[in-house]
């Protein structure tokens, strides 16, 4: 009867678990922290409220077959409204047992062209073994509309069982206190802040507003 007891114990303590875990809808607005993402990590937002923009995935949470591909754009994004002019945020969430997880640990984000070409920019790989890994890059825009790009990139992965990417693209006329100057003790108060958010700490990304 005891072994009964605990058996149920675990598997109503399993079920509680997933419950409380966050899935992305379209119906629901976000701030501050997305707390235990399809019950993996804690993943930080930008400050202000947060609505999906578009939104792929695919498999089973409790297998660890499955991903998530969201991004997400201010809440009061409209339709008529372009991306490149406001700041926006992509996740992918990668589950242990999913194909897309290893073949994340075959490449890095941070060799793409947009960062790789940028003449200001951040760019570190730490490794920890085979296949896993941490890397953080940004890149500092210097174009106009005219030219290839209006956001400043952040770009940070942390790969180990599964894998987290966190991508913030912030709209380079709402931040006129970042410069060329400022921009590499900038990405370093970000990456911080995720990578403190997703060890389960408490951190905030409220110090955006200094720079706007």
């Amino acid at each position: 009867m005891k072994k009964l007891i605990t058996i149920t114990s675990i598997f109503i303590f399993a079920l509680t678990s997933y419950a409380i875990s966050t899935e992305f809808n379209e119906n629901s607005i976000y701030s501050g922290t997305v707390e235990r993402a399809y019950n993996q990590v804690d993943i930080p937002l930008l400050p202000g409220n947060w609505k999906i923009f578009d939104l792929e995935k695919s498999g089973s949470v409790p297998s660890g077959n499955f991903y998530v591909y969201a991004t997400l754009v201010p809440e009061s994004f409209g339709p008529n409204d372009n991306a490149f002019y406001v700041d926006s945020i992509n996740y992918a969430v990668l589950g242990a047992n999913s194909e897309e997880t290893d073949y994340r640990k075959t490449f890095y984000g941070c060799d793409a062209g947009l960062y790789t070409a940028s003449t200001t920019k951040t760019n570190k790989i730490n490794y920890r073994g085979l296949g896993n890994f941490e890397e953080t890059c940004s890149a500092f825009t210097e174009f106009t509309q005219g030219g290839t790009n209006t956001i400043h990139q952040f770009y940070f992965t942390d790969c180990n069982e599964i894998c987290i990417e966190v991508n913030f693209a912030l709209f380079k006329e709402n931040y006129n206190n970042l410069t060329e100057a400022n921009f590499e003790e900038f990405s370093v108060r970000m990456f911080d802040t995720i990578r403190s958010t997703l060890a389960g700490n408490a951190a905030s990304l409220d110090f955006l507003g200094d720079y706007r």
